[in-house]
């Protein structure tokens, strides 16, 4: 099932300021993040479970939220039933300490 893609504002403003971040180092790295980013969020109109989601533990959220990894960074996303929320996007803190070690 094909649904839409949606960006919430806090997502649009997280992927801006991690690209902006990301150019601070490297030009092409930050495309490549981008790239990877966009595609990873596209993707999820056709397959929003993934076999690499994971369901995201939230005490105080009732609804399921997933996310998925896309460079060095975490995409929680809502699946409805036409459409995907894709909520905000993160450093992944696992991914991060381990290449910070």
């Amino acid at each position: 099932m094909q649904r839409d893609v949606i960006l919430a504002d806090r997502a649009t403003t997280s992927i801006e300021r991690i690209i902006r971040q990301l150019q601070g180092a490297s030009l092409i790295g930050a495309e490549r993040a981008k790239d990877e980013m966009i595609a990873r969020i596209r993707s999820l109109g056709s397959n929003a479970m993934p076999a690499d989601a994971r369901k995201a533990k939230f005490d105080t959220v009732a609804e399921d939220i997933w996310s998925v990894l896309a460079h060095n960074h975490r995409i929680y996303y809502l699946v409805e039933e036409r459409r995907v929320i894709v909520l905000d996007v993160i450093l992944d803190a696992e991914i991060h300490s381990v290449e910070a070690g």
